[in-house]
């Protein structure tokens, strides 16, 4: 089984996003694990696509990106142990306020000689994490009266803006502009925008001097639904794959799997594939998915297991099963389909999960088309000049 990465998909989503953003800078969100597509090599592509910000979810993904030698802007986006306040500044990562109990941690620990760069969140409407808007003035004021503290940002985040029009939407943004002009200070950044607000809200989302635009599925060339990234000419980033390790024929009437909910209706060829549950291709998609192997669409068929799925190729006389040997690759999703929303859709999910839920234990391998064909290139240049 593996997760093929493309390298040059990435960059081409980078270029969209800000192009769409204008005079904006994304702020790169590569939490969990660049959603599944690998920390390390999405962010070394990103930064060399020009993007300075960046953003994870935990202490440990900055201080990994760090000991890599990622040398850009990152900001932990959850909120911080107020213990380990410190490392935060001794791997010069930027830190979440989102309560008065970190704000006082900050400043107990606030060392004019090194200084603690900190983005206060507001919670306009999401319930999770962040200061009421009617507590950050005070707290903002603690923060910068305060030697070794540096304010980074104020930030928000949007709970209902994937869906175009939302009124709750609207509403948070009200609430956040009301408290960027209440505190009338200077903040290094100030951003609301995800994706989906890019998308759905527009400039008003990050219409603040400056801003960033938090863009995470979208660089990996997803949105929330497939109607939302029609707006934008993204390309998936990811492929997944399965070899079939088996091939067999059986009778009509024979169970197939865990259960023996699924039965051959007649006479069928059964390739047994390489990926279950256990690589993160849910085991909802029993008896709903199809892949993509043969030149065709083939039914998943029988209980998804923990590492492997059966796959029903029809009439062992006939087309497909007749073009698939073993060890043939299956395509479980990509661009060219099944696709990422199809998989979320059969396993009652979001496309963000099934990237995310693709299990460490599946091979990464990254490819960039652009690099191969000037590799190409210059190999045949080479090639004449010796002749």
């Amino acid at each position: 089984m593996t997760a093929t990465v493309d390298l040059a998909a990435l960059r081409h989503n980078a270029r969209i996003l800000q192009d769409w953003a204008g005079e904006t800078e994304l702020m790169a969100v590569i939490k969990a694990d660049a959603y599944g597509h690998g920390i390390l090599p999405v962010a070394r592509t990103l930064r060399d696509e020009g993007i300075r910000h960046f953003g994870v979810a935990r202490l440990a993904e900055g201080i990994h990106l760090r000991e890599q030698g990622h040398t850009a802007r990152i900001l932990v986006l959850g909120a911080p142990s107020p213990a380990k306040v410190p490392h935060y500044v001794d791997h010069d990562l930027d830190l979440t306020v989102s309560s008065a109990d970190i704000a006082a941690a900050v400043v107990r620990h606030a060392r004019p000689g090194a200084p603690i760069r900190v983005h206060v969140k507001v919670d306009t409407g999401m319930g999770r994490l962040g200061l009421s808007p009617e507590d950050v003035s005070a707290v903002v004021s603690r923060l910068t009266q305060t030697s070794g503290v540096h304010l980074a940002g104020l930030w928000t985040h949007f709970a209902t803006a994937d869906a175009p029009g939302s009124a709750f939407a609207q509403t948070q943004l009200d609430r956040f502009q009301a408290v960027v002009e209440d505190l009338d200070g200077a903040v290094e950044h100030v951003h609301a925008a995800n994706t989906g607000a890019l998308l759905t809200i527009g400039e008003p989302a990050h219409d603040f001097s400056p801003s960033l635009i938090r863009s995470g599925i979208g660089l990996y060339g997803l949105a929330a639904t497939p109607e939302l990234s029609a707006r934008l000419n993204l390309r998936p980033a990811m492929q997944l794959t399965a070899r079939v390790t088996q091939l067999k024929t059986v009778p009509a009437g024979t169970p197939i799997s865990y259960g023996a909910r699924w039965q051959a209706p007649h006479r069928t060829r059964i390739a047994t594939l390489g990926a279950g549950y256990g690589d993160g291709y849910p085991r909802l998609c029993s008896g709903r998915a199809t892949v993509r192997l043969g030149g065709g669409g083939c039914p998943v068929v029988g209980t998804i297991c923990m590492d492997m799925c059966m796959v029903d190729l029809g009439p062992p006389d006939q087309s497909p099963a007749t073009r698939v040997e073993r060890g043939d690759e299956a395509i479980l999703f990509g661009p060219s389909g099944p696709t990422v929303y199809d998989v979320a859709q059969w396993s009652e999910t979001i496309p963000y999960e099934i990237c995310c839920g693709v299990s460490p234990r599946v091979p990464r391998r990254y490819v960039d088309p652009k690099e191969e064909s000037e590799s190409a290139l210059h190999a045949a240049q080479v090639s004449t000049s010796e002749v």
